[in-house]
């Protein structure tokens, strides 16, 4: 196959619309070329030319992505029968994972479901990692000894929860949404199922385009109002300035 027929010339350039944008938001390709990064045995400069970056990139990127898969998705069943809404929730968590940030710069995160596509034809060395995983987790149980329970004063304690209170603003989160008006507790399940975890998850989000933060918001909360979502990402704009 020429390297013209993976021209890069179906995929255009355009610069964020953000003042503070440093790179370029690579456009999402025609259908034809999703379908050859697709199959199952695509070139590896394939890849490199399409989603325009190194080969070392490249495998650290399939390196994440494929823990994160093994993680989240049921190995048992074929990508065809996977539900959209585990496909859906882990493409969130590879766009979260600071360490993968530079996989926001595609439009809609397209290289995250070619790559989750094509690391998915080797389902079953996948299920062999997991079983291996598996297995030496079930090993280190049974050697690792009983910890031994020290005895701590209650002042160190308390001292110990303050610190941990104050490293994470993600644990207010339910506090923020219920004291809005009206209150926006019943939102806090569905944007936690998202994948808006941890403190890093939310100064991922705030990385993104605006156009990507309103599609996880409208993703994330599903059934809302147009009121809601704004409230519901101002709580959270607030929340990551205070980081």
């Amino acid at each position: 196959m020429s390297s013209s027929a993976w021209s890069v010339q179906s995929i255009g350039d355009s610069r964020r619309s953000s003042p503070d944008a440093d790179f370029f938001v690579i456009k999402r390709p025609s259908q034809r070329t999703f379908r050859k990064l697709f199959q199952s045995r695509t070139p590896i400069r394939c890849f490199n030319s399409a989603l325009r970056i190194d080969q070392c990139t490249l495998r650290y990127a399939k390196r994440k992505i494929r823990k994160l898969i093994i993680r989240h998705l049921d190995l048992s069943k074929l990508y065809g029968d996977l539900p959209q809404s585990r496909l859906d929730f882990l493409k969130r968590e590879v766009l979260l994972d600071a360490e993968l940030s530079f996989m926001i710069q595609y439009e809609d995160g397209w290289a995250v479901d070619v790559l989750v596509r094509n690391l998915y034809f080797q389902r079953l060395k996948l299920v062999e990692e997991k079983l291996k995983l598996a297995r030496k987790t079930q090993c280190h149980c049974r050697r690792k000894p009983l910890p031994s329970c020290p005895r701590v004063s209650s002042e160190l304690g308390l001292i110990g929860r303050r610190t941990r209170s104050a490293s994470s603003r993600i644990t207010l989160l339910s506090a923020r949404l219920d004291s809005a008006t009206p209150s926006l507790l019943h939102f806090h399940s569905a944007i936690v199922r998202a994948g808006l975890c941890t403190d890093e998850h939310l100064r991922q989000l705030f990385r993104m385009t605006p156009k990507s933060r309103d599609k996880f918001i409208l993703q994330a909360l599903g059934k809302s109002t147009l009121f809601e979502r704004v409230a519901v990402m101002d709580i959270l704009g607030r929340m990551n300035n205070e980081l």
